[in-house]
């Protein structure tokens, strides 16, 4: 039978159960703007049923009380993923989508001082030199707009090596965060481990554990991959609770499908990643401890802030130079190059005032071959006005020489590394509308994928987040529970009091 007592231990364990809940309650409302706070739970349970005679020979089984089974933490590993896949990839679109807007930046186009402007208003000067080739001020206003062309060149691959130099720098720093993050990642995992076995869900070091995630997704596209899941289920880890999370080891993806063990709970520390480059500081490749890999071997490297700014900065694919502003710089190249020797040459037919040929270095370099870096005006052009030849006959007043170099224009030309024939401002316009084009494909691309991001964010949240409204629903529960507790105790009191005190005094 049932002690006489059962009452007084059934209202105890109800109370300390409620009490309990209501500081796990408490917790949730404190932590509610708390980032990365998961809320939590405390999982009731009734304790053992007791068997005993009710009467009349007949047994029953009496409920013993109630007893917090596990605190547990509310989260969907489901909606987990789904956000730091979405993250992954609208960082990589945002990543590309503001070194674009550096390089329209730059570019400035259509605008009233950018490469376009300029080379308008050399060929302007030019025009208004053939109609009177004698007149000094035309001349040096040649001069002045060849200069300003060359100016503009130089200024928009210096900047374009700027801003290459500032995502190099923060590839670095992006590559040492995620190293980072990778040793944090191995700790807590290390902690988890002495924890779980005692039968104690470390919640706290879950969610650390998973901001750290959400925070690595921005940076590589990863996976996780449980270690003791197997170990936790068959009950072969102590007394961990069939609840426990267990290490977890992250691999990074690479899209050949292949994966990179970056966090082993097995080996003794942490892997580290880092980034291989050729002579010309162009990135070929990964390595993470004593493993290389290229990117054409991986197919590339998957989303992520980090590739992002590869991509833009700079990279070898198939063996050849790629990369946004690697194009963009090497298409400058080109067009400086390629009308430079155009111009020369035109140049060179024409006949000067004193009946010599027209110089050949009208447009030269101020280091090696001609770039967008080091295009110059020729000192011969900067030493004399009478050097720019505007004659085909040598007649003082002829102006055909002239006027065929303004309408160079309009004349096509081969640009012999992109394999196209056409005009300096046709060329011009095409890498301008390429950049265009590339800008807003991923401008739309980080929108969409943001939406999806923000959607499963929410989602997550729905499930995890704190809700005051809900806390103070079930704080309100979990008070009445304990005053209804406490009632039964003070009932069962009286009773045992009456039987104690009240009975067998008959006599005395």
């Amino acid at each position: 039978m049932g002690s006489t007592f059962m009452g007084l231990e059934t209202g105890r364990r109800a109370l300390t159960t409620n009490q309990w809940a209501l500081q796990s309650t408490g917790n949730n409302i404190a932590n509610a703007g708390t980032v990365g706070f998961s809320r939590q739970r405390l999982v009731m349970a009734a304790t053992e049923q007791l068997t005993s005679a009710i009467g009349t020979g007949r047994m029953a089984q009496i409920g013993t009380g109630v007893r917090g089974e596990i605190l547990e933490r509310v989260r969907d590993v489901m909606l987990d993923k789904q956000y730091r896949d979405e993250a992954t990839k609208t960082a990589y679109y945002g990543t590309k989508e503001a070194a674009f807007g550096r390089m329209e930046d730059i570019i400035n186009e259509p605008s009233d001082t950018g490469l376009a402007k300029a080379f308008d208003g050399f060929w302007e000067s030019l025009q208004t030199l053939s109609t009177n080739p004698q007149d000094s001020g035309a001349r040096s206003v040649v001069r002045q707009k060849a200069e300003t062309l060359t100016q503009t060149f130089n200024y928009m691959s210096k900047s374009l090596s700027q801003v290459k130099e500032d995502l190099k720098s923060e590839i670095d720093v992006s590559t040492k965060k995620v190293n980072d993050l990778f040793t944090k990642i191995y700790n807590i995992n290390a902690e988890i481990h002495t924890v779980e076995p005692l039968g104690v869900l470390p919640n706290a070091l879950y969610d650390e554990r998973d901001r750290y995630m959400d925070e690595l997704a921005q940076y590589v596209d990863f996976e996780k991959e449980s270690v003791d899941a197997d170990a936790i289920i068959q009950g072969n880890m102590g007394n961990a609770s069939k609840s426990a999370e267990g290490r977890i080891d992250i691999l990074v993806k690479l899209p050949n499908g292949d994966k990179l063990r970056a966090v082993d709970s097995d080996l003794p520390q942490a892997g580290t990643l880092a980034f291989t480059t050729n002579e010309d500081g162009l990135y070929t490749g990964f390595k993470t401890n004593s493993q290389t890999i290229s990117f054409d071997d991986a197919g590339g490297f998957a989303n992520g802030r980090i590739i992002g700014l590869i991509e833009m900065y700079g990279h070898m694919k198939n063996g050849e130079p790629a990369g946004e502003f690697v194009k963009m710089q090497s298409n400058l190249d080109e067009m400086a190059v390629t009308f430079a020797t155009a111009f020369n040459e035109a140049h060179a037919a024409n006949i000067k005032k004193d009946k010599t040929n027209g110089t050949n270095q009208f447009f030269v370099s101020t280091n090696g071959s001609v770039t967008a870096g080091t295009i110059a005006v020729g000192q011969e052009i900067k030493a004399s006005l009478d050097n720019i030849a505007t004659s085909t006959d040598g007649n003082i007043g002829d102006s055909a020489g002239a006027l065929k170099l303004a309408n160079m224009k309009t004349t096509s030309i081969l640009f012999a590394a992109s394999a196209t024939t056409t005009t300096i401002g046709s060329f011009y316009q095409n890498v301008i509308g390429d950049m265009g084009v590339a800008t807003d494909q991923v401008g739309r691309l980080g929108q969409s994928s943001a939406v999806l991001m923000d959607s499963a964010d929410q989602r997550r949240m729905s499930v995890s987040a704190v809700s005051i409204d809900e806390e103070m629903t079930m704080m309100i529960q979990y008070q009445h529970a304990y005053n209804a507790a406490a009632r039964n105790i003070t009932t069962v009191d009286e009773m045992l009091d009456k039987i104690i005190n009240g009975m067998g005094i008959v006599g005395r």
